[in-house]
C-alpha cells in the first residue's frame, strides 16, 4: 500500500452518486452501491455541484445524491473525465467492474445529502 509516514498521507477526496430508488435501498441495505446488471461499473461525480446537476435532470426524477470518499490513490486508477453541460456532473471519475471492490473496500461509509432528495 506504500509509505503512510506523516508526510506521505493518502489525502481523501470527496465524490458523489445520483441513486435511483433501487440503487438506494441497496445501498442502505448493503453499505456500497453494487454491481449494475451489465458489470460495467460506476460512475462517481468529484463535486457536489455536479451530483445536483445530474440530479436535476428530467431523466432522474426522484434521485437522491450520496457522498463518501475515498483515497486520492484509489481515486487516481480510475479515469477521469468532464461530463459537461446543464445536467452534466462536471470533472468525474469512473471505475470498471474490476476496480469496484478496492473502491468499496477504501470508501468512507456512504452518506444521503439530506436536502437533495426529489
Amino acid at each position: 500500500m506504500g509509505d503512510r509516514s506523516p508526510g506521505n498521507v493518502d489525502p481523501r477526496v470527496p465524490l458523489y452518486r445520483v441513486v435511483d430508488a433501487i440503487e438506494l435501498s441497496y445501498l442502505e441495505t448493503h453499505g456500497d452501491y453494487g454491481s449494475n446488471p451489465s458489470q460495467s461499473g460506476k460512475y462517481f461525480a468529484l463535486t457536489a455541484e455536479g451530483a445536483h446537476a445530474f440530479a436535476n435532470a428530467p431523466m432522474n426524477a426522484g434521485a437522491t445524491v450520496t457522498s463518501s470518499t475515498l483515497p486520492k490513490s484509489i481515486v487516481d486508477r480510475g479515469v477521469t473525465f468532464n461530463d459537461p453541460g446543464p445536467n452534466g456532473t462536471g470533472i468525474s471519475v469512473f471505475f470498471s467492474q474490476q476496480q469496484l471492490a478496492a473502491v468499496y473496500g477504501n470508501m468512507a461509509v456512504p452518506a444521503i445529502r439530506k436536502g437533495c432528495e426529489r
